[in-house]
């Protein structure tokens, strides 16, 4: 579904992205781990259409979107749940909501977009339960609950997920998790970028380590568990994989 070969990126004179090159199947969940300032948020910008790769290609099902405009590359399925949530604060919830399914009513109904919106309110009952309530008194973890939901309201088949633990409650995160898991199990195609790199193998297929703009590593989750460097860096040194 995704594939992207030899991407550079960066800001200004700033080179972040080198060369970097990973694949998405439909239906997967890959997680993309790192440290701050690896290039994990730029990746994610780079396919949404929000910045311009500087050479190499992005493809959406076979399709160069790397020189589409984001609202294009939304129409065909791709949607970013952006780091830091970026939800409209002096917006309602619902309004945060409808807002999100802006590029598909354009063609859809009216019916359309109630029809997601209860898909949203049954994954996230407390965003019902505070619909006319401004996103922006919302509480963090409740924040990200929207901004997902806002996302999905656009109907997307490729979700990606810029850091949704960050800032997050940990029985929030819990949750949120277990709303990503559904997702996947539903058939949603999901790229997950994550400093939770606990949280984010715990939900992935497969996942790759990007260090200073490259991929430095790449396996399955089970693989990157209980691969020592990453443990050492990403998982701690009490992290045991399920087989020990």
């Amino acid at each position: 579904m995704l594939k992207i070969l030899n991407l550079d990126a960066g800001y200004g004179s700033l080179r972040v992205l080198k060369g970097l090159s990973l694949h998405v199947s439909a239906g997967e969940a890959v997680a993309i781990i790192g440290a701050n300032g690896a290039g994990k948020t730029t990746l994610l910008k780079t396919i949404a259409g929000i910045l311009k790769p500087r050479s190499g290609s992005v493809l959406f099902d076979k399709q160069p979107v790397h020189t589409m405009p984001t609202e294009r590359i939304v129409e065909l399925g791709c949607a970013l749940v952006p780091e830091g949530r970026h939800v409209f604060a002096t917006m309602t919830v619902r309004e945060n909501l409808i807002l999100g399914a802006y590029c598909r009513r354009r063609n859809g109904t009216a019916a359309d977009a109630a029809e997601d919106l209860r898909n949203v309110y049954r994954l996230f009952p407390i965003l019902q339960e505070r619909e006319n309530q401004l996103a922006g008194t919302l509480s963090g973890g409740q924040q990200q609950m929207l901004a997902i939901g806002r996302a999905l309201m656009s109907r997307p088949r490729f979700l990606m997920m810029d850091e949704p633990s960050l800032g997050v409650a940990p029985l929030v995160v819990r949750d949120i998790y277990q709303t990503v898991a559904t997702l996947k199990h539903g058939g949603l195609t999901i790229l997950l970028v994550e400093q939770n790199a606990r949280a984010a193998l715990a939900v992935a297929d497969r996942g790759y380590v990007v260090e200073t703009g490259q991929i430095v590593l790449e396996g399955s989750s089970r693989e990157l568990s209980g691969n020592h460097q990453v443990q050492r860096a990403y998982l701690g040194k009490e992290y045991q994989t399920i087989d020990e």
